[in-house]
């Protein structure tokens, strides 16, 4: 049995619910109805029924409903078959499912670099070392 203990320091907008303004929640918080302005939390979820317009920014988001402006995801972005989402986005790693929607000017931050196959580094190779007494040309 769920105690309120468990629900502590989440945030859930009901289907229905408008917000404006500024929401900083320590953990989860799931949107259903609409959020105006900006929102910080350490994961979000936004139901078929949900739409968020503003700046967000957490560690992992998953979208069903819609995401809109400025968006800075740490982690991992979900985007599911009926997600739309639009603007601006910083992310780590993405995920869209066949259907989503996604239209934004996106920038990827904090992943490891990734190099062509049979490649170990990105860099120019190294000039071969001069022998004394040789003419390299």
């Amino acid at each position: 049995m769920a105690t309120n203990m468990d629900q502590s320091n989440n945030l859930v907008i009901g289907n229905g619910v408008t917000f404006k303004g500024t929401l900083n929640v320590p953990k989860k918080a799931t949107i259903y109805g609409t959020v105006d302005g900006e929102l910080t939390a350490e994961e979000i979820f936004i139901g078929q029924s949900g739409k968020i317009t503003g700046k967000v920014t957490a560690r992992s988001i998953e979208v069903e409903g819609e995401l809109h402006q400025v968006i800075h995801c740490r982690d991992h972005l979900h985007i599911r078959v009926s997600g739309k989402v639009s603007g601006k986005l910083e992310y780590s790693q993405i995920q869209i499912e066949r259907g989503g929607e996604f239209r934004c000017e996106m920038q990827q931050v904090g992943a490891p670099p990734v190099y062509p196959a049979g490649s170990t580094s990105m860099s120019a190779p190294k000039p071969a070392a001069a022998i004394p007494g040789k003419d390299v040309n």
